[in-house]
């Protein structure tokens, strides 16, 4: 603001008026008029009491101000905001012409408005202190805090359960594992425990290593379901039975290294473990149980050794990565789908000693190339070899000898064919040409 000074002491705004308006009402002359400078008044804090709060004023349309029978003076400039600045400039040009004559030399009224009121967020200038939360107590939950949980898993309890609490584990009779209620990623069982109970561990996700002591001999169905952590264990020597779904989906178990003492491989023990690249059974255990490797999508490599009878159904089914598969000459039958979508698997020899070949056992192999079967092999399912499109080599293992009959040459080609037939009709016509045989054998 430009405040000019008149010859009679008059202060009056340079850029809205060419001379004094006072002196020009009062008749009169301005004479030569003297630039001064406005002097920024200290702002007073207003009083609650005697300067109430004002109403908020939007910025688009300003409140009227009121008029005023006191000249026109400068108003007062605040470290906050200016009282002129609020009105709009048309009522600010029209406000002298509505005044009245004012004393020759009024003392300057300072106009001060109040600080507007912070906002709830500038009150607290130090941050919001809260109180400290209080401390988690662990411990492990008493004997019938823990009964009840185990009753809503549906896992049996006895009434001698204790808990120790050195490994972590409730303890039932007869050095039964009832459950482990620890969270360290390596667990040694002690040899306090013989048996590994039903969901001992199911849905741990902390344990990392399971290390059995020699004591253990069983572990039951499901105790090690859904460990989802789990990468090593090391099986008791002394361990002869694995139940029914005991390690299902353990995603991360990469070695298996099973004991010889090991009689019994429970249906899916190992279903969906998807890191075990190699299983070699031990000496033991006579029967490979339905889906115990299923879906073991890296297992690359399965050596099945004597005494082993029979491979269940669906044992080895979706092993994508399965390229190696060694059957011993004790194995009698395989089941349905025992080997099915085995991709990578590219030759498979079956040996003498197999009578049966149940339906679906080969099914979408779709690398399988060479395929050795024996004559004494008579009992394959219509659709054992299914889906192996790119089946071109059936060896009889009775042609190697030295002297080969005749009946033994018929029954192969018999044999071949019906394999071919499973395979790919074509296939199995054009074998029959080349060979001078019956189309009645197709």
């Amino acid at each position: 603001m430009n405040m000019i000074k008149c010859p009679q002491g008059h202060h009056y705004n340079g850029e809205k008026f060419s001379q004094c308006p006072i002196c020009a009402r009062e008749g009169k002359s301005g004479g030569k008029s003297v630039k001064v400078r406005a002097v920024k008044a200290r702002s007073v804090q207003a009083k609650p009491k005697s300067a109430p709060k004002p109403a908020p004023v939007p910025e688009k349309e300003a409140a009227p101000v009121p008029e005023k029978k006191a000249p026109l003076l400068p108003v007062a400039q605040t470290e906050t905001k200016p009282a002129v600045a609020a009105r709009p400039k048309e009522e600010a040009k029209t406000a002298p012409a509505q005044k009245t004559a004012a004393s020759p030399s009024p003392k300057p009224e300072i106009i001060i408005e109040p600080a507007p009121e912070p906002k709830p967020a500038e009150r607290s200038a130090s941050p919001s202190v809260h109180a400290p939360a209080p401390e988690k107590i662990t411990r492990n939950p008493t004997v019938e805090e823990l009964t009840e949980i185990l009753k809503k898993e549906d896992i049996d309890v006895d009434e001698e359960m204790e808990i120790d609490d050195i490994y972590n584990m409730a303890i039932g009779r007869n050095g039964r594992l009832i459950k482990y209620i620890g969270t360290t990623e390596v667990v040694t069982i002690p040899d306090s425990i013989t048996t590994i109970g039903k969901y001992a561990f199911r849905g741990n996700e902390s344990a990392r290593k399971i290390i059995m002591s020699d004591s253990v001999r069983v572990i039951d169905k499901f105790a090690f379901c859904h460990c989802t952590h789990l990468e090593e264990i090391v099986f008791s020597n002394n361990l002869e039975t694995i139940g029914e779904n005991a390690f299902l989906k353990c995603q991360h178990l990469k070695e298996l290294n099973l004991p010889a003492s090991l009689k019994t491989i429970g249906k899916g023990a190992f279903g969906r473990c998807s890191s075990i690249r190699k299983v070699i059974f031990p000496g033991q255990v006579k029967k490979i149980s339905d889906l115990s490797f299923f879906s073991c999508r890296n297992l690359n490599r399965v050596i099945i050794t004597e005494p082993i009878e029979s491979i269940g159904n669906a044992a080895f089914s979706e092993c994508y990565g399965l390229k190696k598969v060694v059957i011993a000459n004790s194995v009698a039958s395989i089941g349905e789908s025992a080997f099915s979508w085995c991709r990578s698997l590219e030759n498979i020899t079956i040996p003498s000693s197999v009578r049966t070949i149940g339906n679906w056992a080969f099914y979408g192999c779709q690398n399988l190339t060479d395929l050795n079967v024996s004559l004494l092999t008579r009992d394959i399912r219509d659709d054992a070899f299914c889906g192996c499109e790119n089946v071109f080599n059936v060896h009889i293992t009775e042609f190697d000898k030295d002297e080969v009959s005749t009946d033994e040459i018929k029954k192969g080609h018999r044999l071949t064919l019906k394999i071919l037939k499973q395979i790919n009709k074509n296939k199995a016509e054009r074998y029959a040409r080349e060979h001078n045989i019956s189309m009645l054998f197709i």
